[in-house]
């Protein structure tokens, strides 16, 4: 329950953003993943830009098809490129949300992963730099970029 309100908090205080409908989709960025709640039912709840924002935050998984024969490492890789496509695509206002998610997956991933956990997780975090333009939000996309230098050491 923590992340969730911790990318909220990040937007709101780091990133100065009030739109509420970005609020919402940072407090609820995997509830369409890791839940059995529908986007219908956060359009109904919030609102159709949250909803709007929630879907594109949404990870895509990839079909049986293209993981089978798949071992981990090449598992992992494609659902990482699949990620970095989704996140090329997104507006700007959802990849401000992704930003705000990212520094917090990868602040707690610096805590509590060792490794080739850690690696992964800096390696992905470059990637989104390279994919996401300073331009959306300077200060946002400048912690990340402190963040992966120190998590990554």
């Amino acid at each position: 329950v923590f992340h969730p309100v911790e990318v909220m908090l990040r937007l709101r205080q780091t990133g100065g953003v009030t739109d509420e409908a970005m609020l919402v989709a940072a407090l609820l960025p995997d509830v369409v993943e890791e839940t059995g709640t529908t986007l219908a039912e956060v359009q109904e709840r919030f609102g159709e830009n949250a909803a709007q924002l929630v879907a594109e935050l949404t990870r895509r998984e990839p079909s049986p098809s293209e993981t089978e024969g798949l071992d981990k490492d090449a598992l992992w890789r494609l659902r990482a490129d699949m990620l970095i496509e989704d996140v090329a695509e997104m507006s700007p206002r959802a990849m401000m949300v992704k930003l705000c998610d990212r520094i917090s997956n990868l602040e707690e991933a610096g805590r509590t992963r060792r490794g080739k956990k850690v690696v992964r997780y800096v390696w992905q975090s470059e990637r989104f730099l390279e994919t996401i333009p300073r331009t959306v939000h300077p200060v946002l996309w400048d912690e990340l970029k402190a963040t992966v230098k120190r998590v990554g050491g």
